[in-house]
């Protein structure tokens, strides 16, 4: 008898124990957050879209005078703008972005063209600078 009443209380005492540990609370789920890219590069390109990444992913085929939206986990991206025929690696300056949950990052895309060439780009931009620039611009929700 004394045997089955010590079971019984071990059982319990364990099954009290294992209610109060959240095994969700040791497994941390990434949240979201948005990613802004705009583009308004002028007339120099305007007639060619430009190839947006994320982290080596195509995300959009971004259009002159347009932006998009992304949606991406919390943390650091590396983001960049292939233009024309370019492959990766050529003339192609990345950025790093850290992206925050309940925050909007804002990624400008420039294109400087050059005596001997062009140069392409990307920025984080502040959020008062994106708000007055996407006035004038379309949202582009087709994006591939």
């Amino acid at each position: 008898m004394g045997i089955i009443k010590l079971n019984k209380i071990l059982i319990i005492f364990f099954l009290s124990i294992t209610s109060l540990l959240k095994a969700q609370d040791s497994l941390r789920i990434p949240k979201k957050a948005k990613v802004y890219f705009l583009r308004s590069s002028g007339f120099v390109g305007s007639g060619v879209s430009f190839k947006t990444y994320i982290d080596g992913e195509l995300v959009c085929r971004l259009g002159n005078k347009k932006y998009s939206i992304h949606e991406v986990f919390e943390g650091n991206h590396e983001c960049y703008v292939l233009f024309g025929g370019l492959k990766i690696n050529e003339k192609v300056e990345k950025c790093e972005i850290k992206v925050e949950e309940n925050k909007i990052t804002y990624v400008q895309f420039f294109l400087d063209n050059g005596i001997l060439g062009y140069k392409i780009y990307c920025k984080e931009i502040t959020e008062d600078d994106a708000k007055n620039k996407i006035k004038k611009m379309k949202e582009d929700v087709k994006c591939l």
